[in-house]
């Protein structure tokens, strides 16, 4: 299911005088020039219904805003008449679509409460759509967590899809509904016949009235109808109107709507959308009231007709008639019982009731009269709608809308005319906000009018099946609905939203705890959740399908919208009251559901990313918003001052999450955490569709988020990357949302571009946008309006940016009243690009961050006209204190000399050390002095500017070591002095070599619209290819690539044209593409001949054809690159460096090497991948790193230069456990010798055309796949396979082409699994998993099953599960003694002690890598190896020679070290110690981070031994300086001015100390007035006035420190100087001194600054007095008296002051006293040692303190005898340090335990005189009490003495009912006297006998036998034991496993289950009822 968005925009206008006068002189107009319509290329063009009507000439002017037409919307194409052509009014709750009809007028009423789903009489369980099996209260979520977190993630993905679903209802009947259309109002015109009889026919919606109006002329009659929806009124208005000698005569009828409709949704049940209703006609009033089919929502129109006096009014069988009238207006209100209130959602108003509160609208609005209703339409809207004006230069067009559009998209508009719809289409959106979206209001009647928020049609809807049901998405569209309302100023509007967010919450907690398992008790708010898809009714379940049904971070994600209400209008009492308890709830409820990944951090999971991709746990998406979530909610509740213990959870929380962002090997910004290049993971996998999908979920911390700003260079520069691969196009609410995102990268051009793209392809004659496949959803238009508004304005980073990405298209514009967070109102004008004049209002008060260019030196003045002291925060940013209610104005801005970034870069890396790079020359007039600078930065770090002042296009940086990571480059412009912004980065990559090149290839460039088709494979090359089915000529396709030559290969056919080949710039000639029929994979372009080296190829379409071709298109399909230079590889060897193939620690690391042969091949490069990165993974490098699971994995090295030659090396993880399971792949065919018909696997039962395919081994497991034919044959194909085990797994390729299986286990059906992919195929993946089967034999068979008309299947391989031994020895300490081995030098060691331990090393690897081997093999060879190495001795030491090294990269804070190899060397120690240095490393690279900026560092490189011992000389890298971190030290202090003449000044500037600068510019009112290299300057020649000067000073390096702003006032210029007058004084900063120091020591200024008349600062000298100034601690403040200057005068007496602090004397413990030793007793306690609590120091000055004492008594125990020494910690005042952590501490002896008396021996029994007592006969019933039993014995002592002892007997076997023999035991009491070693008990046997006359075992053949004489009495067949032993899973035995196995042979598995079944047995035979359970051993 395709997602969905929305987006609200609004307009403003006022109502020129004389409307009607207007519409008057239209109609003239038209009667002297008639245009015909043009025929627009939209996707629907209004049809005639009998003919045309004349067209009217309608001259719109810059200031209109409307949309018009000169023919009516069709009315007879129900539905796309009335998508694309007729035009929207509404209120908010209700409204309609009028289609200006001529003969019959159709006006489409919506109420926006109309739904059909929810609570019902026949849904009486209606609970929003939630499945309590599924979710299982959260057991689901929790198994789901725990299979991600044991690695079991197939598992977790198909529990996931299987059970995180709500109800299924796509057919609306279920309860999830449908939002349904009212119905339609009628007026058929009964005096027009036909269209043809009316002229100057026009219709319009006037966007500054929000007015729609019809006007034509018919016989000298003009006829006029204006239609509007009241807000205030409630109703629905339309007026006709005949000037003329005409009358008026018309029926109305309104009638309600009982069809399903043309849009897209199939539903098959009517009841969805059906209703009965009567219509009533009394006195002009149309009365409609009736009942919904599914839900008995109760709903009513009331429509009033009114004439003039002249007319007449009819009542008529369901219509009202009029006739002979002049004037009428017809009045309209609906309404429903609907209320947004969980449960019932019902308002409880009878029919009766409803009908009257909708009448009440009618009878006010008729009392009112149309004049008033108009009036009071118009300034309600227009309160909202003027707040916003937009002027991008929009002229006067005579072109229709349409024409219009189709003009823009045809290119022959005009600039004034491309502005104008853009202005339009920005208005359009705020005025449907406006009529969608409106707040509650309470009305004269009582009734509340709270209304639902735009849905996906805002309002509007022509059918009852429209498109996804015309609901609430909430994975973008409903938040992109609301994104334009805050930045457009219409706040208000957003209400309903808020509300409705709201009222998820009480269903939503349900939803919560069925899936979440987090529930709420009355009372509780912790936490709801909702999904994707929403209705009116609580549906707050996951979709019916997981892939885009799951999301509970829509919540999240629309509480966005709700926060910013309060970050755009700064309301607390509403952020209190109706916003922060949502946020807080979600919070909560995320620090519930998060759980901890692989790597601890916080995830959500399972998480999705809209609507692509794998599901993961966590995923970008999720944790952005999650992240999001707590930010806002964190400041909130710091707003409101409330939940400090919940912030700081939260706080913990959001810091503790994973990611959000990561960025990727292809510089993007990750979708999935797994992913490394674009959409890939490590091994190859592919993720998802990724490019030019039409979501971006990953990018909302980009927009509408705060996450990614440019304040965040790395993150930003990523998004950038990302967005290019989403590509420019997309439906239309995915266009809009690429407008919001890179004007949020401040790329103003390519936002427009985007623009333009939706105008061509989303926005229909109407301007309503579309959404494929091609059905109006409103969130495109929203979306444009917002995007509009982020490209003039945006402030979601913390400052106020201004045209932060117009583009140069709008060079030239203005805006008023947009609004930035804070609740600043904007207004500006801008002139090429640059910002002249801009005014923000402050309504709430507060700082002003503002960002334009050239900010920190343009003027801001107040609404007083007062200059305001402005603090520069950047170049282009400055910040501003504001007054509630006042407006500042930035101006004097210098405009930037623009300077183009360069384009075209590109990096290719011709060796290890080069890249070479080139781009296109930048446009600047002629004679300018252009040069190039380059900037370049390696992984992520530093951009460092590597060379200067180059002129030409092209540069080779030499020192880019491939081996110091990824290089990344961008280059800047610099014209006439003036540098521009850096071009985007580009990485370097290789360029292509030898081989075929894929037309899909990302490296290919391709300019023009180029399609890209799939086919089937062997086809075309790789199965896709580029083609121009209609080119314009001048497309092209470049490549650039390195080689020898190159082919073109593409397919020619009968329709084919010419190109031209163009190789480094020069014409290879003309190539003509043609053939009488089609051959593919055709080479039709080879050149083998070019200089070894780097070239580029371009392509260049001609649109040119022979005469026999029909056509000029052209198709690529591949490149393929020669080079004859190149020795290929023949074959890739894989060995481990240390021999080990098998390990047995968890978490262990293996390093392989890779040979490729021959010696001499040019690229001995090779890549990784793994076969499982369950069991292991592999980096670059061939470090293989093992997990903790046991198995086997293969290791593949691909040579980078050939894909087909590789090397495996299979290895084995055997950790020690009981159990391991076996898996077992079953091929599904095999690899043929050539060619790439492979053949099937015979073991697998093939029924149907099976075939086996090799031609894509890269994408397959084994290199085949086996599928079937592409047709309808196929279907009902299948495979099956019968095995032995557990669980089957079923691995096939995925492809958009591929149908789907049903799959049965055991004859059962388990489901159907789709095989649907990307486009171009992804690689084999697991499709269906049963892992829980009875070990035993099973049979799997996958069926073929047709999809969507696609019927292929294939299969790539089984995976079988079954359980296995587990490994049994213990290898993890031989791997340890291995690695210890491989890591020593065989030369620091004796050649003989050295074989010695190669042979002991070589048979610990065997050992190692021997499955058999037991384990005290392994625990011998690790013996012998560790005595080996212990043989071996020390170590020689290495010795440093004549290596060198150098720093081969500094950055500000890394630097890198390279050096030669030192023989012997194990490793090497870096080391600066008077920089703290210190660090050790394997290799002769060293990477040094986190180094100080600026700094030289002098380093000494040490060779080690394997012992550590380091050589005696270093290798020395020396006066390695880290670059500077850019910033210019110190900053200019204060500014004074001296008058030098009448119109002359003196500035004179003060450096902070420490400051040092070559030059100042200085600028005066945004004017640069010069540069010096002094602290001085003189301004000459001014007049009266203020003056701002701006100081800007630089170093030597060119760079600047942020500008010193001083102003000052010229007055009375020419009339001498004036007196000045002391305005206040700049405070010195205050001082901090010890205590002692006299006041006549105080260092005090001697001067200070004041500012005097005219806002001039001047230095004053000060004289200070004591006051009340001690010497002892505390702060003082002094008081300074000014001495004046000339002409200077302190009329106020103002005075300075400084603050003193005089602060404790500090003092230093130098040591602590020594304690006396403590003797104690043993068994004393810490408490009872008294240790002393204070302890004398002594200070570094002499003298002498106590500190207070801690003691550490964790060692100590008072109940072991020895000496302790106890340490205390030591704690003082603020004023004493202890810099070396002095401690105090005590020697505590405790003395031995004393000895304790021995106890008396106790006495043994030896024997029991009489252990077997005479049998006791008893009758059937005797009571045990009643046997008659010894209460004592008499028995034998050791000591050989005789005693009597007590017995204690077990009565528990004994059964009084049931004659048999019963065995009775006895146990000894023997109190304080005996002991009893033996465990000695006496025994009796008990026999009961049946009382005669009890038959009831008559006739039995076993009676009284008992099996007495039996052999196996007691054993109760005992073959019954053996197999019972783990073949019973169920945990329980059963008869029919009875085994064969002899009970000792069964007993010697070490099993209890032959005893268990042995007593069962025993228990059996006696009556007892008992079920027996054995245990299997748990497998790990």
């Amino acid at each position: 299911m395709n997602s969905i968005l929305k987006d609200v925009t609004e307009r403003n206008g006022n109502i020129g005088k004389g409307y009607y006068e207007e519409k008057r002189k239209l109609r003239v107009l038209a009667g002297i020039c008639v245009v015909a319509m043009t025929v627009t290329s939209l996707p629907y063009t209004a049809m005639k219904v009998s003919a045309e009507p004349e067209a009217a000439v309608q001259q719109t002017t810059a200031d209109d805003l409307k949309l018009w037409y000169t023919s009516p919307a069709d009315i007879t194409k129900y539905y796309e008449g009335w998508q694309e052509k007729s035009l929207p009014i509404g209120n908010g709750a209700m409204g309609g679509t009028v289609f200006g009809g001529i003969t019959r007028e159709r006006i489409q009423l919506n109420e926006k409460s109309l739904w059909s789903g929810g609570p019902s009489d026949s849904r009486t369980d209606y609970n929003g759509g939630n499945l309590t099996a599924k979710g299982n209260n959260g057991a689901t979520l929790t198994s789901i967590h725990n299979y991600f977190s044991n690695g079991q993630d197939n598992n977790a993905i198909n529990l996931a899809n299987n059970n995180l679903i709500g109800v299924s209802d796509d057919n609306g009947s279920n309860g999830y509904g449908y939002y349904l259309s009212f119905g339609n109002m009628y007026i058929d015109f009964k005096n027009i016949s036909s269209e043809s009889e009316v002229e100057n026919y026009s219709r319009d919606l006037d966007l500054k009235t929000a007015i729609a109006g019809v006007n034509y002329d018919k016989n000298g009659t003009s006829y006029s109808r204006e239609n509007f929806t009241s807000y205030p009124d409630n109703v629905i208005v339309t007026h006709i109107t005949a000037d003329g000698s005409e009358k008026i005569s018309l029926d109305v009828s309104v009638e309600p709507d009982n069809e399903k409709g043309g849009a897209v949704n199939k539903i098959t049940t009517p009841s969805t959308y059906t209703r009965s209703w009567t219509t009533d006609v009394s006195e002009g009033l149309i009365s409609v009231n009736g009942t919904l089919t599914d839900n008995q929502m109760k709903f009513t129109s009331q429509t009033k007709v009114i004439t003039d006096k002249g007319g007449t009014v009819t009542d008529e069988d369901g219509k009202v008639s009029v006739s002979g009238a002049s004037e009428v207006t017809i009045i309209t209100s609906m309404g429903t019982d609907y209320k947004n209130e969980y449960p019932k959602y019902r308002t409880g108003e009878s029919k009766e009731a409803l009908e009257n509160r909708v009448k009440w609208y009618v009878e006010q609005a008729e009392a009112k009269g149309y004049d008033k209703l108009k009036a009071d339409h118009i300034s309600d809207y227009q309160k909202i709608f003027n707040r916003v004006d937009l002027d991008l230069g929009q002229g006067a067009s005579s072109k229709t809308t349409d024409t219009l559009l189709s003009a823009y998209n045809g290119g022959s508009a005009t600039e004034a005319e491309r502005r104008y719809l853009e202005v339009l289409l920005f208005q359009y959106g705020r005025f449907m906000t406006i009529e969608s979206s409106r707040e509650t209001r309470t009305d004269a009647n009582g009734y509340e009018r709270e209304t639902l928020p735009s849905n996906l049609q805002g309002l509007w809807v022509g059918a009852n099946n429209s498109p996804w049901h015309s609901d609430y998405h909430m994975n973008v569209n409903l938040q992109m609905n609301y994104w334009p309302t805050y930045s457009t100023n219409m706040a208000e509007c957003a209400e309903p939203l808020i509300n409705y967010v709201d009222s998820l919450r009480v269903p939503g907690r349900i939803t919560a705890a069925i899936y979440a398992g987090v529930s709420s008790a009355e009372g509780e708010e912790n936490g709801f959740m909702a999904h994707t898809q929403n209705n009116p009714f609580g549906w707050t379940c996951p979709g019916w399908d997981f892939s885009w049904g799951w999301s509970p971070a829509a919540v999240p994600w629309i509480l966005q919208n709700c926060w910013s209400y309060y970050e755009y209008t700064g309301d607390t009492s509403y952020l209190r009251d109706n916003i922060y308890p949502m946020m807080k709830e979600e919070a909560r409820l995320y620090d519930q559901m998060l759980v901890r990944d692989s790597d601890g951090k916080l995830v959500s999971s399972p998480a999705y990313s809209p609507e692509h991709g794998p599901v993961t746990s966590g995923n970008t998406y999720e944790q952005t918003l999650i992240w999001q979530l707590y930010e806002d909610t964190i400041k909130a509740a710091e707003v409101l001052g409330t939940d400090a213990d919940l912030v700081a959870t939260w706080k913990a929380n959001q810091a503790d999450l994973k990611g959000p962002i990561e960025v990727g090997d292809s510089g993007q910004i990750k979708e999935w955490y797994t992913e490394t290049t674009f959409n890939h993971t490590a091994s190859g996998a592919t993720l998802g569709e990724g490019y030019n999908h039409r979501h971006m979920s990953h990018l909302l911390g980009l927009f509408p988020g705060d996450l990614i700003t440019e304040d965040h260079a790395e993150w930003f520069a990523a998004a950038k990357v990302s967005m290019q691969n989403r590509t420019d196009e997309s439906t239309g609410w995915g266009m809009a949302q690429r407008i919001n995102s890179w004007a949020r990268l401040g790329d103003g051009n390519k936002t427009y571009q985007i623009i333009k793209n939706l105008f061509n392809g989303g926005i229909y004659a109407n301007l309503f946008d579309y959404h494929q496949p091609k059905y109006f959803q409103i969130d495109g238009n929203f979306g444009y309006t917002s995007g509009v508004a982020e490209m003039l304005l945006q402030s979601n980073a913390g400052y106020i940016n201004l045209l932060p990405a117009v583009p140069d298209d709008w060079a030239n514009g203005s805006v008023n009243g947009l609004v930035a967070q804070g609740n600043f109102k904007v207004s500006m004008d801008w002139k090429d690009g640059n910002v002249t004049t801009a005014t923000i209002l402050s309504e709430n008060g507060g700082e002003a961050v503002v960002q334009t260019k050239n900010a920190s030196l343009a003027t801001v003045v107040d609404s007083d006209g007062n200059v305001v002291d402005v603090t520069p925060v950047k170049e282009n940013r400055i910040s501003f204190a504001t007054e509630a209610g006042k407006s500042y104005t930035l101006k004097d801005i210098p405009a930037s000399a623009e300077v183009a970034a360069p384009t075209g870069l590109t990096a290719l890396r011709a060796d290890g050390e080069n890249v070479k790079l080139s781009w296109d020359a930048v446009t600047a007039e002629e004679g300018s002095n252009v040069t190039y600078n380059v900037y370049r930065q390696v992984e992520n770090g530093d951009v460092i500017c590597i060379e200067t002042g180059l002129t030409t296009t092209t540069y080779t940086d030499t020192t880019a070591d491939k081996t110091l990571g990824t290089m990344k480059y961008q280059i800047s412009a610099v014209v006439e002095g003036n540098e521009s912004e850096k071009s985007a980065a580009v990485t370097a990559v290789e360029p292509v070599g030898a081989g075929k090149i894929d037309n899909a290839d990302e490296r290919i460039a391709y300019v023009g619209d180029w399609g890209n088709w799939t086919q089937d494979k062997n086809v075309n090359y790789m199965d896709t290819i580029e083609y121009l089915q209609n080119p314009n000529g001048g497309e092209t396709a470049t490549l650039t690539f390195k080689g020898t030559g190159i082919k073109v290969i593409g397919c020619t056919n009968k329709d084919r044209g010419k190109i031209e080949v163009l190789i480094d710039g020069e014409s290879q000639g003309i190539v003509d593409t043609y053939s009488a029929s089609t051959v593919r994979q055709k080479e039709y372009f080879s050149k083998e001949d070019l200089t070894a080296g780097i070239h580029t190829i371009q392509l260049k379409v001609l649109n040119e054809k022979q005469t026999a071709s029909s056509n000029t298109k052209i198709e690529l399909d591949a490149f393929e690159i020669l080079d004859s230079t190149l020795v290929a590889p023949t074959g890739v060897e894989v060995s481990s460096k240390s021999g080990m193939t098998t390990v047995s620690k968890a978490n262990s690391t293996l390093q392989l090497k890779a040979t490729v042969a021959p010696d001499d091949a040019t690229d001995k490069t090779v890549t990784w991948s793994t076969s499982d990165d369950s069991i292991a993974t592999v980096d670059a490098n061939g470090l293989v790193t093992f997990l903790s699971k046991n198995g086997t994995v293969t290791i593949t090295a691909t040579s980078s230069a050939d894909a087909t030659k590789s090397g495996t090396i299979e290895l084995k993880v055997a950790i020690k456990e009981d159990v391991a399971d076996v898996e077992t792949i079953v091929e599904d065919g095999t690899v043929p010798a050539s060619g790439t018909a492979g053949t099937k696997n015979s073991a697998i039962t093939w029924n149907g055309a099976w075939s086996n395919w090799a031609g894509e081994q890269t994408k397959h497991h084994g290199g085949t796949k086996t599928e079937t034919r592409n047709d309808s044959s196929a279907a009902g194909s299948y495979f099956e396979y019968t095995f032995n085990g557990t669980g089957v797994e079923v691995y096939s390729q995925k492809h958009a082409n591929f149908a789907s299986f049903d799959i049965y286990v055991d004859t059962v059906k388990i489901g159907n699994y789709s095989l649907n992919g990307s486009s171009s195929g992804d690689n084999q993946q697991l499709i269906f998993s049963k892992t829980d089967l009875t070990n035993g034999e099973h049979t799997i068979k996958c069926v073929a099953v047709a999809r969507d008309g696609k019927y292929q299947v294939n299969l790539d391989y089984l995976k079988i599960l079954s359980p296995g031994e587990g490994v049994t020895a213990d290898k993890s300490a031989l791997q340890t003694s291995i690695e210890t081995g491989a890591a020593l030098t065989k030369s620091a060691y004796d050649e003989t002690k050295w074989n010695a331990f190669k042979t002991a090393y070589d048979a610990a690897v065997e050992a190692m890598n021997d499955a058999d081997a037991t384990q005290d093999d392994v625990n011998a060879k690790k013996a012998a190896l560790d005595a080996a190495i212990t043989a071996l001795g020390t170590p020689a030491v290495p010795v440093v020679e004549d290596q060198t090294g150098s720093a081969v990269l500094v950055e500000s804070t890394k630097v890198v070290l390279r050096w030669d190899k030192v023989s012997r060397a194990a490793q090497y120690r870096v080391a600066d110690t008077e920089n703290g240095i210190d660090m050790t490393v394997s290799g002769t690279t060293a990477t040094l981070e986190n180094l100080t900026p600026g700094t030289t560092y002098n380093f000494k490189v040490y060779a080690l031994s394997n012992a550590g011992e380091a050589s005696a000389k270093a290798i020395e890298i020396g006066n390695v300086t880290t670059i500077a971190d850019g910033t210019a030290a110190g900053e200019i202090e204060s500014i004074t001015k001296t008058a030098v003449s009448d119109d002359s000044v003196k500035l004179t500037w003060a450096l902070k100390e420490g400051s040092s600068f070559a030059s100042y510019d200085v600028y005066v009112n945004g004017e640069l007035k010069g540069n010096t290299t002094k602290t001085e300057f003189t301004l000459s020649d001014l007049d009266d006035g203020i003056y701002v000067v701006k100081i800007v000073a630089k170093t030597a390096a060119g760079k600047s420190v942020l500008p010193k702003q001083f102003s000052f006032t010229i007055e009375n210029n020419g009339g001498g100087e004036t007196t000045k007058n002391v305005l206040s004084v700049t405070n010195p900063a205050g001082i901090s001194v010890e205590e002692g120091t006299a006041f006549k020591d105080l260092e005090l200024p001697e001067k200070v600054t004041v500012t005097v008349t005219g806002n001039l600062n001047e230095k004053v000298a000060v004289t200070w007095a004591k006051g009340d100034y001690q010497t002892t601690p505390g702060t003082y403040t002094l008081e300074g008296t000014l001495t004046m200057g000339e002409n200077m005068e302190n009329p106020d007496g103002v005075k300075a002051s400084i603050q003193v602090t005089v602060t404790k004397k500090q003092y230093e413990i130098k040591s602590v006293a020594k304690l006396d030793k403590k003797k104690v007793a043993y068994g004393t306690a810490v408490s009872e040692l008294n240790l002393p609590t204070e302890v004398e120091v002594t200070y570094t000055d002499g003298t002498t303190g106590t500190a207070s004492v801690t003691w550490n008594t964790d060692s100590y125990d008072g109940n072991t005898a020895g000496d302790y020494t106890l340490e205390g910690t030591l704690s003082f005042a603020d004023n004493i340090t202890n810099p070396k952590n002095l401690t105090a501490s005590v020697k505590v002896t405790v003395a031995k335990k004393a000895e304790e008396p021995k106890p008396e021996t106790k006495k043994e029994i030896k024997s029991i005189v009489n252990a077997k007592l005479d049998d006791i006969s008893v009758k059937e019933g005797t009571l045990a009490t009643n046997l008659g039993l010894p209460g004592q014995v008499e028995v034998e002592l050791k000591d050989g003495t005789t005693a009597t002892v007590d017995v204690d007997w077990d009565l528990s076997a004994y059964k009084s009912d049931v004659p048999g023999t019963y065995t009775l035991t006895g146990e000894l009491v023997l109190g304080d006297e005996f002991e009893n070693p033996d465990g000695l008990e006496v025994s009796v046997d008990v026999i009961v006998t049946k009382i005669k006359g009890d038959d009831s075992n008559k006739g039995d053949d076993n009676k009284g036998d008992d099996n007495k004489g039996d052999d196996n009495k007691g054993d109760n067949n005992g073959t019954n034991t053996g197999n019972n032993t783990g073949n019973n899973t169920a945990g329980s035995t059963s008869g029919t496993n009875a085994g064969t196995t002899s009970s000792d042979k069964a007993a010697k598995t070490g099993d209890a289950t032959p005893l268990i079944l042995w007593g069962a047995m025993a228990m059996l035979a006696a009556g007892a009822v008992v079920t027996v359970v054995t245990r299997r051993r748990k497998r790990r």
